[in-house]
């Protein structure tokens, strides 16, 4: 019952905000604008601070999140679907949970097209470098 809950929440917020785009539109120039903002700001003859593209990237995602999840909470009370929710018979975790992924979907969307933007932006690591590189020497051949 949890789970099917959950998932019907979730399918309910896709269909609405396929039918709308409302707030992944909006949640995407928020998080672009942001991040423009930094890169105008912070960027000096083409360089930008080190290591500053990670918190880029964070503040990005937790203001756009932030500004999603009030837009979805306003479009329920708008439409008084919110008191819909509470009153039908289901675990009240279960709305929240479907509500949390609906966010969690939208946020990922958000995040593929920002951290390609914030690579290009900042001159971000491709690719962390981890475990030992073989050497250049080869072994001696006989």
């Amino acid at each position: 019952m949890f789970l099917k809950t959950a998932l019907l929440v979730l399918r309910k917020d896709f269909a609405i905000e396929i039918k709308s785009y409302e707030i992944l539109s909006t949640t995407l120039f928020f998080a672009v604008g942001c991040v423009l903002v930094f890169a105008f700001a912070l960027v000096k003859e083409g360089q930008a601070p080190p290591d500053s593209a990670a918190a880029i990237l964070w503040i990005a995602l937790l203001f756009s999140g932030t500004l999603a999840l009030g837009r979805t909470f306003e479009r329920e009370r708008y439409g008084e679907t919110i008191r819909a929710l509470l009153m039908a018979p289901a675990p009240r975790p279960a709305l929240y949970v479907g509500k949390l992924l609906g966010i969690l979907c939208l946020l990922g969307l958000t995040e593929i097209l920002l951290v390609p933007l914030i690579a290009l932006l900042f001159n971000a690591p491709r690719a962390a470098r981890s475990g030992s590189r073989p050497s250049a020497r080869s072994s001696p051949r006989c």
